[in-house]
């Protein structure tokens, strides 16, 4: 038998999963570039040189609140690895610990709990630091109107504070083009009405891992710049979750040096005519909602008649999200766009018009989806064709029904939400400076 190590249950547990397939068909990882993760010393030296601004520790000097606003479980950026060494920056500034917050930001998820407050922020600091968490629906700031024209509502704890730090994760995103940078202040701290508004009207990134110069990016600078967005620390992590690149300083400098760095490691090569694919979750695999929102590229490049595998623990079940789907009536919407419509806004059917053919495909998709954490109707709901299975004996059992001996290739696609396929534009920029990872055999 060949075997693969992956890792599954992300925030629950970060477990090992072994997945065996037999040794006479060909099994091929594709994954990011195996990088260690950073000591804090590191980390602390980082900080301590930050991109395009002052350090921390002087930004902190006169300053009276500070609010490190951080993303929430649906993310897997190891906060409690940084949170405390952004604390120490502060108190070296000179800010005492009961005038620091953390405030975990979910956008219009729903607000995290006390337990993931703390499996987030973990506990490496004194109880005089308040923890919040942000309610899309609670007490905001109306701040007007952004450039973009957006109507803007901030979380009121946030813009009470002086000073403003992001922690995020930079990873491909299918409308930011990446996370991580000004998104941890709009939508991440706004509204509701803010939120869906932003997605209605602002034009991003066509596809996951492209440009960060899109109408919608330069509305989220702006609004981190109205409110004083003063320094991000943004990571990249390596498979096992851990911070592999530290990418700190201004909203903009250290957010693009960032996304510099995720091109490199997260762009692979694809393996197109794969008999078996494998999609793997992890680390967006607390729930089928992102999990299957941020990674089935793999599923969707896969060649006709392909055995289609998508592994996702989903220990939160289904999930949820205030937009998706939408909770506002279609009409509304339409008259929405309609009341703001402008030229840019032309090719809008055609955007649309692929959403729905990419919905059409997924309806088609024979999956074999392996999470111990659905149920078969909350596959089947969305992928009616699909066959869930609770454990990997049963899905390897369904495979081998299916191809018998071989040959057989296998490609397994190592978190996929984190890697940008070759073939989109930033990618094949990558291949062009040969940075592209080539394929393992296992």
């Amino acid at each position: 038998m060949t075997q693969l190590q992956l890792r599954t249950r992300a925030w629950f547990g970060d477990e090992s999963l072994t997945i065996d397939l037999p040794s006479s068909w060909k099994v091929i990882e594709v994954g990011p570039e195996d990088t260690p993760a950073l000591s804090a010393d590191v980390m602390r030296e980082t900080l301590q040189q930050p991109i395009g601004t002052r350090t921390l520790a002087e930004i902190a000097k006169g300053k009276t609140k500070a609010v490190i606003v951080a993303d929430d479980l649906t993310r897997p950026t190891p906060a409690a690895d940084l949170l405390p060494l952004l604390i120490e920056e502060l108190m070296r500034g000179g800010l005492p610990e009961r005038a620091i917050t953390i405030m975990i930001a979910g956008g219009t998820h729903p607000p995290a709990s006390v337990e993931d407050m703390a499996k987030k922020v973990g506990s490496a600091f004194s109880p005089a630091i308040k923890v919040m968490a942000h309610d899309s629906r609670g007490d905001l700031v109306d701040l007007g109107v952004s450039p973009g024209g957006l109507p803007l509502r901030l979380n009121r704890a946030v813009m009470e504070c002086d000073l403003k730090i992001g922690v995020g994760c930079i990873y491909p995103h299918p409308i930011a083009g990446f996370s991580g940078g000004a998104k941890i202040i709009l939508p991440a701290v706004c509204g509701v009405d803010t939120t869906r508004m932003m997605h209605d009207y602002l034009h991003g990134s066509r596809e996951r891992g492209g440009s960060i110069h899109t109408e919608l990016r330069r509305d989220m600078v702006a609004v981190a710049r109205t409110v004083g967005l003063d320094f991000i620390a943004n990571v990249t992590l390596n498979h096992r979750r851990e911070i592999s690149g530290l990418f700190a300083g201004d909203v903009v400098q250290a957010h693009e040096e960032g996304v510099r760095a995720a091109q490199r490691m997260y762009a692979v090569s694809v393996l197109p005519q794969a008999d078996v694919v494998v999609a793997d979750m992890y680390p967006f695999d607390t729930s089928w909602q992102f999990a299957q929102d941020r990674g089935m590229w793999p599923i969707e490049w896969a060649r006709q008649g392909a055995s289609r595998v998508v592994i996702a623990a989903c220990p939160l079940g289904v999930g949820t999200h205030e937009l998706f789907p939408v909770a506002s009536p279609l009409w509304s919407r339409l008259a929405r766009r309609i009341a703001h419509f402008r030229l840019a806004d032309l090719d809008r059917p055609f955007e649309k018009l692929r959403t729905v053919a990419k919905l059409m495909r997924q309806k088609q998709h024979h999956l074999m989806v392996l999470s111990p954490g659905l149920k078969a109707g909350d596959v089947t709901s969305l992928f009616p064709r699909a066959r869930w299975f609770g454990d990997w004996p049963a899905l390897k059992a369904a495979l081998l029904a299916r191809h018998g001996a071989g040959p057989v290739t296998v490609a397994v696609y190592r978190c996929a939400p984190f890697l940008i396929p070759a073939g989109t534009r930033q990618t094949r920029d990558a291949a062009a400076r040969g940075t592209v990872p080539q394929r393992r055999s296992a």
